[in-house]
């Protein structure tokens, strides 16, 4: 059971999910939680302070760190001794991130590797707290610091963790604990070197944390049933339901179709986080802390059922139009394209190709008029902005039959910049001008699944 910051935001929200917790005892959870909601923000906040020298800054940041963890411990109303033990650990962790603070502003210089010692400190408290909010309703606890089992390298800011080390230490450190019938509470986000210096995993890493221990488990010869997400949501819904109201859950997803949702705009789950525990069959629960009772949504390695199953969109992107007539059954002429898009690091999104042309869509905060000035140098180069991206995503959509005609349907007058089914059969995309992309969306969902 993993939890995520808004799910353990305030006391009120930690006991939540203490109660949670204890009613799945007879399951053996296991527990992963993230930082308080907005605190790894604030540590960030806290390290950029110090490192422009902002002493004001860096002390008003610590000291709302530490009130807002004090407040969290008093709020849950924690036996005597429980909640002088959190306090102490609140006020070791302040001086821990003060003398680092201090050294930074000395230096002038924020290395990676003290930025993570920094911002590992909201998963250190908040795996503490929850433990104690446990203990009080009775729950024998372990609250294990996850540099104890999440073995990483030492690229700090996104580490790369060691599976086969996180197994030995699952085996070491964790399945006794458990043996022993207390529930482990540990921490995501946080990892350790091999010379135990602190990583952390960066984005995504708390969901990433989970995924990794429920792998570890598995592999250390637990028998891990799902590894479940808790979060604000109740899900991976059909859309985004602030643009479409009517967007209803999606009960099971397959890992490929999450993957293309996430790249193109939804939100609840990373799938590259979540990869350790697919590739060794275990489904991945994402339920809502805040409506427990709702199903959520499962995502498996292949789920069952063919043709659409969510709509994505994603704006801020602009589109390259790529083109010469000396394209036209010459070789080479693509390498040099995406040559300039590899020198100048500019991902690509969607690629469309005819004989004389090749359209890409990117980020429109890569470098466009340098891109063009380059493309330009051996071709014909036009730069729209103000775009955005929609896709359909669903199983084997090349074999569903009119979901092509249904889209451009439903579409009508809205003009289509740019066209592509991708090499999988997982989504049909295409571009439009971002102030037709709510309507766009809008029309889809009332088409597939009004």
């Amino acid at each position: 059971m993993k939890f995520g910051g808004t799910s353990v935001g305030s006391g009120e929200r930690i006991a939540g999910v203490a109660g949670l917790v204890a009613s799945r005892l007879p399951e053996e959870p296991f527990v992963v939680v993230s930082a308080l909601g907005g605190v790894t923000d604030s540590l960030l906040a806290l390290s950029r302070a110090a490192r422009d020298g902002d002493r004001t800054a860096a002390d008003a940041a610590l000291r709302s760190l530490g009130e807002r963890h004090r407040a969290a411990v008093d709020e849950l109303g924690l036996p005597d001794e429980a909640a002088g033990e959190c306090r102490s650990l609140i006020g070791r962790e302040l001086a821990r991130l003060g003398d680092l603070s201090t050294g930074v502003s000395l230096l002038a210089e924020l290395s990676p590797r003290t930025s993570d010692a920094i911002a590992a400190a909201g998963e250190i408290l908040s795996c503490r707290i929850v433990a104690a909010a446990l203990e009080a309703r009775g729950v024998p606890t372990a609250p294990v610091d996850p540099r104890e089992w999440l073995a990483t390298d030492a690229t700090f800011g996104s580490a790369v963790p060691d599976e086969a080390a996180i197994a030995a230490a699952a085996t070491r450190r964790l399945l006794p604990e458990r043996r022993a019938g207390r529930v482990v509470v540990t921490g995501g986000f946080v990892g350790a070197a091999p010379d135990g210096s602190t990583t952390t995993l960066g984005r995504g890493g708390s969901d990433f944390s989970a995924a990794l221990l429920g792998a570890g488990l598995q592999d250390a010869g637990a028998q891990v049933s799902a590894i479940e997400i808790w979060t604000d949501v109740d899900g991976i819904l059909t859309a985004d339901p602030r643009l479409v109201p009517s967007a209803r859950l999606v009960p099971e997803v397959g890992y490929a179709e999450a993957a293309e949702l996430a790249f193109f705009g939804a939100k609840v789950l990373h799938p590259a986080t979540i990869r350790p525990a697919v590739t060794r069959g275990i489904p991945v629960r994402v339920k809502n802390s805040f409506r427990p009772d709702a199903p959520g949504t499962t995502v498996r390695a292949e789920a069952p059922g063919d043709g659409v199953r969510a709509l994505a969109m994603r704006g801020g992107v602009a589109a390259l139009f790529v083109g010469s007539p000396r394209m036209l059954g010459a070789h080479g002429f693509a390498a040099r394209v995406f040559a300039t898009f590899d020198r100048l690091k500019v991902p690509v999104d969607v690629i469309t190709t005819s004989e004389v042309s090749i359209s890409i869509t990117v980020d429109e905060r890569a470098p466009l008029d340098l891109l063009a000035r380059e493309l330009s140098e051996f071709s014909d180069v036009q730069v729209l902005r103000g775009l955005a991206v929609l896709s359909v995503v669903g199983r084997e959509m090349r074999k569903t039959p009119r979901v092509a005609a249904r889209i451009f349907s439903a579409l009508g007058d809205i003009n289509v910049v740019l066209i592509s089914q991708g090499a999988s059969e997982t989504n049909l995309t295409f571009v439009v001008e971002a102030k037709d992309a709510p309507e766009a969306l809008r029309r889809l969902h009332r088409e597939l699944f009004g």
